[in-house]
């Protein structure tokens, strides 16, 4: 049976995944966390997660702007976030070092996008290398499900503590932790160009988006069954989910070590 969306215990909530946190960086031997801070929501209530788990000490953040596309309140916020829960964190400008590697390489808007994603995995990556470590991600279940990731790059990490709470949950949980309401309220955005938001994109806001995932059956969607009506949605809602989700049926394919809840 699916987890309620207006069924959250967030304590219970937040002590599964700090149980998570700490088995799985034992279990590997992690001398330490290595989140992506983007400023936005996911990321914050990630890095709050670790922090409040496994100690500050054992958390570094690496905020990797390309001011071309990423705006400067979100550096503001990812350096307040680091700063307040007092983590170990780098601020690295990648614009310039993307540009160069790609100065000679086929123009195509949403390959540089993605290209950009992966780039920040692989910093992500050589940094755990260095310090030990492991990469914590930051994706949420409706972002999972939905496939709204890039492939090896957003959606490639060692763990994913939040992959189980929608979006609207995450924001819950964000409010429970008393995450700035500056964050909070923020639209939610891959920053995969200028101007760019996930619910403009996608064309349904993540109040919706949350309702539909939460009453299909996920499997079955990916087998072509029927698609249900769902009372006090649009169906015109419906099946853009819908396509979402079957357009990117290959993601789905990707192993993802998620915390789970099964209350």
């Amino acid at each position: 049976m699916q987890k309620g969306l207006m069924k959250l215990d967030e304590r219970k909530v937040l002590n599964k995944i700090s149980r998570f946190l700490n088995r799985e960086a034992k279990s590997r031997n992690a001398k330490c966390v290595v989140i992506g801070i983007s400023g936005g929501i996911d990321s914050t209530v990630t890095t709050y997660l670790s922090a409040q788990s496994l100690g500050s000490d054992k958390v570094l953040g690496l905020l990797l702007p390309d001011y071309s596309v990423t705006p400067k309140i979100d550096v503001k916020h990812g350096l307040e976030i680091s700063k307040k829960l007092k983590i170990n964190y780098e601020l690295i400008d990648i614009g310039k070092g993307k540009n160069q590697i790609i100065k000679k390489f086929p123009r195509n808007k949403l390959a540089k996008a993605n290209f950009l994603v992966r780039l920040r995995m692989a910093i992500l990556y050589y940094y755990a290398a260095a310090r030990e470590g492991i990469v914590v991600g930051t994706a949420d279940k409706s972002e999972l499900q939905l496939g709204y990731f890039t492939k090896y790059g957003d959606g490639g990490a060692d763990i994913f503590p939040i992959a189980d709470l929608y979006k609207t949950e995450v924001r819950k949980i964000a409010r429970y932790m008393k995450v700035p309401q500056d964050i909070i309220e923020k639209q939610s955005s891959a920053r995969l160009w200028k101007g760019q938001t996930a619910e403009g994109e996608i064309g349904v806001s993540y109040e919706t988006i949350d309702k539909i995932l939460n009453q299909i059956n996920f499997n079955k969607i990916l087998k072509n069954s029927p698609v249900p009506e769902i009372m006090g949605v649009d169906r015109k809602d419906v099946n853009t989910v819908i396509e979402w989700i079957k357009s990117n049926r290959h993601k789905h394919e990707l192993p993802i070590p998620r915390c789970n809840f099964n209350f």
